[in-house]
């Protein structure tokens, strides 16, 4: 099954039978984020923004994370000639921004601009968008995250299979988690995994933990826990 963790979460999938406990409370442990990126395309010859630079940072000077990170695609390395430039906002803001109208984004934005640039150097743009992640129903989030105090016994009752059913998606990446390559390996895996089924090879069940401990050991690091361990990403352990 390849969806997103917030469509689990949702209860927008009937299963029959139920799903075991150990696997609702797998999917229930762990988190959606929200990540929205807002664009703007500008009349390319009134650009009005240094295109040699890649980003531009904005400190409102009331309100944290409003509208702060910016980025231009306007630039050799992207889109030159597009007049396009975008800003990112995470968390609270993004759920704002992702339940009101484009219009008043578009106008909190603008005058973020304009308070950067000069009123007198910010014209209206040609095309504005950006994505709802949360509010999709295919997606209801961005990304997966791990809480504080999670731990890979936890995180493997999310990616384990019951019985026939197979899991798979950023979410059950244990080393890729919220990546789009997390995304690939395990599908990948997951793939290969019920293809080898189909041919008539042996397979054993996805370990998966009734009881769980508070920690992670250091023993648990391992490939039946989803981790494949790697040589620049071992978190001390070698």
């Amino acid at each position: 099954m390849l969806v997103s963790l917030g469509v689990l979460q949702s209860d927008a999938i009937t299963f029959e039978p139920d799903l075991p406990e150990w696997k609702l409370l797998g999917i229930e442990t762990f988190t959606m984020g929200t990540y929205t990126k807002i664009f703007l395309q500008f009349p390319p010859d009134q650009v009005f923004w240094n295109t040699s630079y890649q980003f531009f940072l904005y400190a409102d000077p009331h309100e944290r994370g409003y509208y702060p990170v910016w980025q231009s695609l306007d630039g050799e390395e992207f889109l030159p000639g597009s007049g396009i430039i975008f800003v990112t906002v995470v968390q609270s803001q993004s759920y704002m921004v992702e339940a009101q109208d484009d219009e008043t984004t578009k106008q909190e934005v603008l005058d973020v601009l304009r308070n950067m640039f000069g009123a007198e150097n910010v014209p209206e743009p040609i095309a504005f968008m950006y994505p709802r992640w949360s509010l999709e129903p295919w997606a209801y989030g961005s990304y997966s995250n791990w809480p504080v105090g999670t731990t890979l016994e936890m995180h493997q009752n999310l990616r384990a299979n019951v019985d026939r059913l197979y899991f798979a998606g950023e979410a059950t990446s244990s080393q890729y988690f919220g990546f789009l390559h997390g995304a690939w390996f395990e599908g990948q895996a997951a793939g290969n995994t019920i293809a080898g089924l189909i041919e008539g090879a042996n397979h054993t069940a996805e370990v998966h933990y009734e009881t769980l401990q508070g920690t992670t050991t250091e023993e648990e690091y391992n490939t039946m826990n989803g981790w494949q361990v790697s040589t620049f990403l071992t978190y001390g352990f070698v």
